[in-house]
This record gives structure tokens, C-alpha cells and sequence, in this order.
């Protein structure tokens, strides 16, 4: 399958299974980087849910934080 084809059926994806494909192809560059990456996201993960849970953060709706985000990025 040539390149341009499979960017074209990868566009047609959902949100979700592009981030899952792109995951993918990223990992399979350097698993070893990958399995690193994905450690320290589940201690920030941990953290932050730590934090939460003592009232340190306070949770944002995510559909706020992307709006809010999207209008800063347009700036």
C-alpha cells in the first residue's frame, strides 16, 4: 500500500484510533523509549490523582479545557 493511500485511510479514523495507530508506529520506533514514557505518565498520573484526592487540584471538565485551550492556541 502506497504512503499517500494510507494516510488517506488513516484520516478516515476516529480521534481515538489515530491516537491509538500513532502510539503504535511511535513505540514501534523505540520500544524501550516507549516503555519509559508510559512510566513517567503513571507517576504523573499517580500524582495528580493523589493531589486531587488530598485537595490540592481541583478537577477540570475536559471539554472546557480543550475549548479554553483551542481559543489560546488561535491567539
Amino acid at each position: 500500500m502506497d504512503s499517500i493511500l494510507l494516510k488517506e485511510e488513516a484520516l478516515k479514523l476516529s480521534p481515538f484510533e489515530r491516537a491509538q495507530l500513532i502510539d503504535a508506529l511511535l513505540e514501534s520506533l523505540d520500544p524501550a523509549a516507549q516503555e519509559e514514557i508510559d512510566r513517567a505518565w503513571l507517576e504523573e498520573s499517580k500524582d495528580r490523582l493523589k493531589a486531587f484526592h488530598a485537595g490540592d487540584i481541583d478537577a477540570v471538565d475536559g471539554e472546557i479545557a480543550l475549548t479554553e485551550l483551542r481559543e489560546k492556541l488561535s491567539q
